[in-house]
């Protein structure tokens, strides 16, 4: 990957990639509830953010195991000494199935950000599933970033629904632009006027892949 085409490719999420160019387009504000961890037999993460936010309040999360939406999150489960119990498929409505079949009778604590773009939680509830959910952190867009110019023909990579929103607040779509998205629900952000490319698998690493193959189309 040379200089320039990293400079060609934006990713617009939490974290960076290596060969892009990120833009940290959403801030994040943690809070730090009560808890009482002892009363649940497991718990539902849906992003590293949920990861550092339980850090902030108690240790004593790492005494439950850990559903994961994707490797990213558990990874940071993992590391951060907690038990894994398993993983979904990269997006919150991939949990559902995995909850009902496998683990209906557990007792969920789901921390969650203010704003979700998934409503598994009240899919497994409607199935009889126990989980409170508790807002730990807030995602909004961070401003700074409204200085930073984009070329013509950018390719612009979406993690998330919220940063699409975050993007329309602070930038403009131009007709140069090629977009890629993480997946179906961050897909739904966009307006119906912008066309998109989608990979097979709803990661980072996938959509930057597409995004170096879609830069050399132009």
């Amino acid at each position: 990957m040379t200089q320039d085409s990293k400079n060609a490719i934006f990713l617009f999420s939490t974290t960076s990639h290596p060969h892009v160019t990120h833009i940290p387009i959403l801030a994040t504000r943690f809070f730090q509830p009560v808890i009482d961890f002892s009363a649940y037999d497991a718990i539902v993460l849906t992003s590293k953010q949920a990861v550092t936010a339980l850090e902030k309040i108690s240790s004593n999360w790492k005494v439950l195991p850990a559903l994961c939406v994707a490797s990213k999150t558990a990874y940071a489960v993992e590391k951060a000494g907690g038990e894994l119990l398993e993983k979904g498929e990269g997006y919150g409505d991939s949990l559902t199935d995995i909850i009902i079949d496998n683990y209906a009778s557990y007792r969920w604590l789901y921390p969650r950000p203010a704003v979700v773009a998934s409503d598994f939680k009240e899919h497994v509830k409607q199935a009889g599933v126990h989980m409170d959910d508790i807002i730990v952190y807030e995602t909004y867009c961070n401003d700074a970033c409204r200085d930073i110019e984009l070329p013509d023909n950018a390719i612009l990579v979406f993690t998330s629904p919220l940063t699409i929103a975050c993007f329309m607040t602070l930038f403009s779509f131009k007709s140069s632009y090629k977009v890629v998205v993480i997946g179906k629900t961050t897909a739904k952000a966009l307006p119906e006027n912008i066309k998109y490319h989608m990979p097979d698998l709803p990661t980072v690493d996938a959509s930057v892949l597409l995004a170096e193959k879609l830069l050399q189309t132009f």
